[in-house]
């Protein structure tokens, strides 16, 4: 990072950390973060749109407290069932402080942007879920659209000339997304012991996989040039 945009990043990250704070959450060690990939993304997008620090100050913490709220609700079958509706309330807390500081800013263009991204991003995560086989192209579609949907948002409110920024946008989510990075975890299925893939350079380091985690190195596999099998029986 330069120096303006890691003290940009630790006044984001600080303050986002703040409005993630409760002592209840704190207490039952549901723990947070924010997203560095989010936030370097989103950074040069407002910068590039010569946006005043001031205001992406306040952006960029609203939307990693957004991507945060979001993401948290993907890892609730990692925890107890007694302690999945704290987990389900910890993302709600996270959204409703993303709210305020938006509504705050007065932007209404940038939240409508915004919610519009959201519904996007719970689309592609219900068409994970349901839809099986996939191919790996849709996979990495739906994948991408959960990635970058925030981002997008913000591309089309801060520049006028869109395509470029788009462009960019897309192939690092894309990398994010073939490289493994990005995973979203399905919350009903039940998995089994996963395959491994011997010799192979995109074989999972970890056998210990998280269950029902989604990610790319699962599923492009070459015994399976017509589809994608869905989440069962793996991990």
């Amino acid at each position: 990072m330069t120096d303006a945009r890691e003290a940009m990043f630790q006044r984001v990250a600080r303050c986002a950390k703040a409005h993630m704070d409760h002592h209840y959450l704190a207490k039952r060690k549901v723990r947070q973060a924010v997203s560095l990939f989010h936030f370097d993304l989103g950074y040069a997008i407002l910068q590039s749109a010569a946006v005043p620090d001031v205001e992406a100050e306040r952006v960029l913490t609203a939307v990693l407290l957004l991507e945060q709220g979001l993401s948290i609700h993907d890892e609730i079958d990692e925890w107890g069932a007694a302690e999945q509706g704290l987990v389900v309330l910890a993302g709600d807390y996270d959204s409703s402080k993303y709210y305020l500081i938006l509504a705050e800013l007065g932007d209404r263009g940038l939240m409508h942007e915004l919610c519009e991204a959201v519904v996007r991003i719970n689309e592609a995560k219900m068409d994970l879920l349901m839809a099986s086989p996939l191919s790996l192209d849709a996979y990495v579609a739906r994948m991408s659209t959960i990635e970058a949907e925030l981002l997008r948002a913000l591309v089309r409110h801060y520049h006028a000339d869109p395509e470029p920024w788009m462009a960019k946008v897309e192939e690092a989510v894309r990398h994010r997304v073939l490289a493994g990075a990005a995973k979203v975890r399905v919350f009903t299925r039940v998995t089994g012991p996963a395959r491994a893939r011997e010799g192979s350079a995109l074989t999972p380091k970890d056998a210990t996989r998280l269950r029902g985690t989604w990610s790319v190195l699962d599923y492009a596999l070459p015994e399976e040039p017509q589809g994608l099998q869905a989440a069962e029986g793996k991990r």
